[in-house]
């Protein structure tokens, strides 16, 4: 008993920190646990204790690939009832998965901070100095994180740096049109994923994760927003 409850709530903490934080998905770690030890017990009561389990996760992110890889192993688990020591090997073998290098992450900030800037209109130098920019909001996001692990304080500061360095790129004679710097690299940040997800949830009938989920996209969005605008407004760039 104590066995399937300590893998529940290691396998529901695990989902939770990976996935999209649905609701969908703390149902079907209750079904594993069900269906898990309803082959071996006769009374479920005795199953569950009486009262919760309470844990603050900290960090969350959305990463598919863990995602279907557990979701794999759920049903491996309701249908073989594997030991205990298995279970929790794939599930620390899942939890290791592939590792992005911290440099891949700054390479890939820049080239898509340049092609959102190109797309937008931007030439040649935007393009490069938004590439600079991305790099250093990689950069930026990762230890500032350590200090401010709030997410819209994060991004508020992110949102501020992009358009400050835009701005002075433009005093500088850099660049005249530093608006295009400042699109392209908010782009790396706008919570574009967060949306489309909350709108599926309450689609598919969640209706309280997915009105969460909204009210979050639309409050970091806010704070990008005056981020930027903070920034031009200290440095004479509005008002």
């Amino acid at each position: 008993m104590v066995t399937v409850i300590a893998l529940s709530q290691l396998f529901t903490k695990f989902i939770i920190r990976y996935s999209a934080r649905s609701s969908k998905f703390m149902k079907l770690c209750f079904q594993i646990v069900v269906d898990f030890t309803l082959a071996n017990a006769t009374d479920f009561d005795i199953l569950i204790p009486h009262g919760y389990i309470i844990q603050i996760i900290q960090f969350t992110k959305t990463d598919f690939t863990k995602l279907d890889e557990l979701n794999q192993l759920s049903r491996y688990m309701c249908k073989e009832l594997p030991e205990e020591e298995e279970v929790k090997r794939k599930i620390s073998e899942i939890k290791k998965g592939k590792v992005v290098v911290f440099t891949e992450e700054v390479l890939t900030s820049a080239v898509i901070a340049a092609a959102w800037t190109s797309f937008y209109g931007g030439g040649i130098t935007e393009g490069i100095i938004a590439m600079i920019a991305g790099a250093f909001v990689a950069v930026l996001a990762r230890y500032i994180k350590i200090l401010a692990p709030n997410e819209m304080v994060l991004n508020f500061l992110l949102s501020f740096f992009v358009a400050a360095f835009a701005y002075i790129s433009a005093k500088f004679g850099l660049t005249e049109d530093y608006g295009k710097i400042i699109i392209g690299n908010i782009m790396l940040l706008v919570p574009g994923v967060a949306f489309v997800n909350a709108l599926r949830d309450m689609i598919g009938g969640d209706m309280m994760s997915g009105i969460l989920r909204v009210c979050e996209s639309i409050l970091l969005a806010v704070f990008l927003a005056a981020g930027s605008f903070m920034a031009l407004m200290f440095l004479g760039g509005v008002l």
